[in-house]
């Protein structure tokens, strides 16, 4: 009871902070009730025909402007990189009062859970199938290996991302044939073990939900935090050699190196944009896990998406909770997984923001995973 009262004093406080707007396009993904979730785009690389697109989902608190540093670097690459805000953040349509609840409380059950999370990965599968056809992007080939769609879900993107996947099987008929004959792959990237609805162990520690923080200091301390390196000895495997409080000193946290260049008021949101993703988390486990698993392991899925690779991404100097989701997914595997195919990616260096600080090292890693 007590980290659900937190949570409310988080809730309260996300509530009445400043929400900073910026311009973005957007793309209609349901015209009854009109929803349409906004995007920037790095543009076709020139003299590329055969280019592969990739589709990124931020996380919470950052919105899509969170990317822009691989989107800079996406047309050197031969690559495009177009960010989705999910909603509600801004640009893209607002949660209504119905779906707000269920989220802020858990709804009337498991069944209005699920239905929710379907929504989400409808309208993600929905807006890249609608992209698709409206710029008439190159398709993925028959060996799965040039143009075509890549879905890179950073952390609590990541959830939104694999459910894309695993509720495409309802999706209309057009729409789900332009998104599965199209994605070729998906990547989670330094997701932790909640946001698929994976155990939380007992070493985990979270400024937003620490309560010897004052309150009006837990999104000023979690955003530091967050952004930190860490130095890890994960050279056993073990939960108990990583550093999951303390913080590196050998690199300033990316928060001052994103405010040094007057970023930060437009990439943070912390108004009621970011109201949504703690309480997702904590209410919809069992939804998170199975639409995970769906996504990785079943066969009907696979059937539906033949060409489909999946892997893991993570940096080796990330907040403890990515290498525990690294991991976390590898352990699954085993039991629920055994006969798919997963790549897994260490990168040598790289923090939670890796794609702003060392934009070559995530990019090109992540096109080593399409």
């Amino acid at each position: 009871m007590r980290f659900f009262s937190q949570l409310a004093g988080v809730l309260s406080l996300l509530l009445v902070l400043p929400v900073h707007i910026a311009a973005f396009n957007s793309l209609i993904v349901n015209t009854n009730p009109n929803i349409a979730l906004s995007y920037l785009d790095s543009g076709a690389p020139r003299g590329v025909s055969n280019y592969p697109t990739i589709f990124a989902i931020h996380g919470m608190i950052f919105s899509n402007l969170v990317f822009q540093k691989i989107m800079d670097l996406a047309p050197s690459l031969g690559v495009r990189v177009v960010a989705v805000n999910r909603r509600p953040f801004p640009g893209s349509t607002s949660l209504t009062a119905a779906e707000l609840n269920v989220i802020n409380t858990g709804g009337s059950g498991a069944d209005e859970r699920a239905a929710q999370l379907d929504t989400r990965g409808h309208e993600i599968a929905t807006f890249i199938s609608n992209f698709i056809t409206q710029f008439n992007l190159p398709r993925m080939s028959a060996d799965g290996k040039t143009g075509g769609a890549i879905i890179l879900g950073w952390s609590v993107g990541a959830p939104y991302a694999l459910a894309a996947i695993s509720a495409a099987d309802s999706l209309p008929t057009p729409i789900k044939s332009t998104f599965s004959t199209n994605l070729r792959s998906v990547i989670v990237y330094e997701a932790a073990p909640i946001a698929i609805g994976l155990p939380t162990p007992p070493q985990n520690w979270n400024a937003l939900v620490d309560n010897t923080i004052p309150a009006n200091l837990q999104l000023q301390a979690f955003g530091q935090w967050l952004t930190s390196y860490f130095d890890h000895d994960i050279s056993k495997r073990s939960l108990d050699g990583l550093s999951w409080v303390i913080t590196s000193p050998s690199r300033t946290p990316t928060l001052y190196s994103i405010a040094a260049a007057k970023k930060l008021d437009a990439m943070q949101e912390l108004g009621a944009d970011a109201q949504t993703d703690l309480p997702m988390l904590f209410f919809f486990g069992d939804q998170l896990v199975a639409s995970y698993r769906k996504a990785f392991y079943d066969a009907n899925v696979a059937a539906l998406f033949p060409k489909l690779k999946r892997s893991v991404l993570c940096g080796n100097k990330t907040a403890a909770f990515g290498i525990n989701g690294f991991w976390a997914i590898q352990d699954d595997q085993k039991v629920n997984g055994p006969k798919t195919s997963v790549t897994y990616k260490m990168m040598s260096g790289t923090n939670h923001l890796g794609h702003w600080d060392d934009p070559s090292t995530v990019l090109n890693a992540i096109i080593s995973l399409a």
